[in-house]
């Protein structure tokens, strides 16, 4: 790393109070970069600020000693506190630059801070959030606005959110830089059958069935996706189940309410808590990965299922454009007929047909294996180091 004026070896404290007891995105992209920015070969050291009530069964203590320093702050993520803990933490530990991968950055924190926004769904999109009032809203927006002028560097997970950023805030695009998230290696690598099958039964899983990956959030769409999956249900006349990975939101209880309603219960799986191995188990086990999300910042679960070799068939929006290219399906957000067709054409055998061309579904499988191969933390990591060198030349 070139060496900045005045700085002999950086130091750089990553908030990641962001990372839940059950795993969201937002966590997942702390993980993932985190881990990979402690394997480059940079002058740097880094830390972990930690929200107080983490388990010590979560995944992230697996990186201590790994070059990364772990440490807990006395404030959760969305906590009124953070507005003094926070600042307090920078002076005390004095860090070179701060990242903050969240949009309610605290007013008076000091020094460089290079902050991550992952989409702008409240903004955007504020029909899905019903329970959000109008003060909170305006006060989403205002805060969101504070921290994208206030950070030195801005980094959009995706074009589609830098130009959200753009549109909505009026942001100076020369301070954004679009970094993609990655895929981990453990995606790549198929698990053992046996031990996946044994784990599928334990929890009264039959194959074949099709997944989605995500919180309940009523953005996501989910029951466009139940529908969605009664018509191909129709249609195929398979024995296929449905699989949704995600928690709850709130008092939103749309999804499971359609589900009665068009008698699906015996055929949908709705899971909460499941780790980073059992997801994998889900990823493999899947005949295909589903999403009609109807706004997304990124959609990393479509990238995981492209690199565990299922085709995705998912809503035709920017930033699943962006993500699955032409190595997946694309169907209207508000068509379950349609993505019911798509899915009737990915299920099916991925034999060479007679003719010599390849189905469908083997298309897919090849486009999605060698697309997932192109969004890796370690590019991740380095387009983020970039990053930080700016924003503390900026302050200097």
């Amino acid at each position: 790393m070139a060496r900045i004026s005045g700085i002999d070896r950086m130091k750089i404290a990553i908030d990641a109070r962001m990372l839940l007891p059950e795993m969201t995105g937002v966590g997942r992209y702390l993980l993932g970069l985190s881990r990979a920015l402690s394997t480059l070969d940079e002058d740097c050291s880094f830390e972990l600020w930690l929200q107080p009530e983490l388990p010590r069964e979560h995944p992230v203590w697996d990186l201590q000693g790994s070059g990364l320093k772990l440490h807990r702050l006395p404030a959760g993520p969305m906590d009124y506190r953070q507005q003094w803990v926070l600042p307090a933490e920078v002076r005390r530990r004095k860090p070179d630059v701060l990242h903050y991968p969240h949009f309610d950055l605290p007013l008076t924190v000091p020094g460089p801070v290079v902050a991550t926004i992952h989409d702008l769904k409240y903004i955007a999109r504020p029909e899905f959030f019903p329970n959000l009032s109008r003060i909170k809203s305006l006060l989403v927006k205002a805060l969101m606005s504070f921290t994208v002028r206030r950070a030195q560097g801005v980094i959009a997970v995706s074009h589609s959110t830098r130009q959200d950023l753009v549109h909505y805030l009026s942001a100076d695009p020369g301070k954004i830089a679009v970094i993609h998230e990655g895929v981990a290696e453990q995606f790549f690598r198929p698990p053992a059958s046996g031990e996946m099958e044994t784990w599928l039964r334990r929890l009264g899983l039959t194959r074949p069935f099709l997944l989605f990956v995500g919180e309940r959030r009523p953005h996501k769409n989910i029951p466009g996706l139940l529908r969605a999956f009664q018509h191909f249900s129709t249609k195929s006349g398979g024995p296929h189940h449905l699989v949704i990975v995600g928690k709850s939101y709130g008092g939103y209880r749309e999804p499971e309410k359609l589900v009665d309603e068009l008698r699906l219960a015996e055929k949908v799986h709705f899971l909460e808590g499941v780790s980073d191995r059992e997801l994998t188990y889900l990823y493999y086990g899947a005949q295909a990965f589903v999403s009609l999300s109807f706004y997304e910042g990124f959609g990393l679960p479509v990238l995981e299922a492209m690199a565990c070799g299922v085709p995705v068939v998912a809503a035709d929006t920017p930033a699943f454009r962006e993500v699955v290219g032409d190595a997946g399906l694309l169907v209207e957000a508000g068509s379950p007929e349609q993505a019911a067709e798509a899915l009737c054409q990915v299920v099916a055998s991925g034999e060479t047909c007679v003719d010599g061309t390849r189905d469908k579904r083997a298309v897919l499988v090849a486009r999605g294996l060698r697309r997932a191969r192109r969004f890796t933390w370690e590019a991740c990591a380095r387009q983020t180091m970039q990053v930080y060198r700016e924003a503390v030349e900026a302050w200097q």
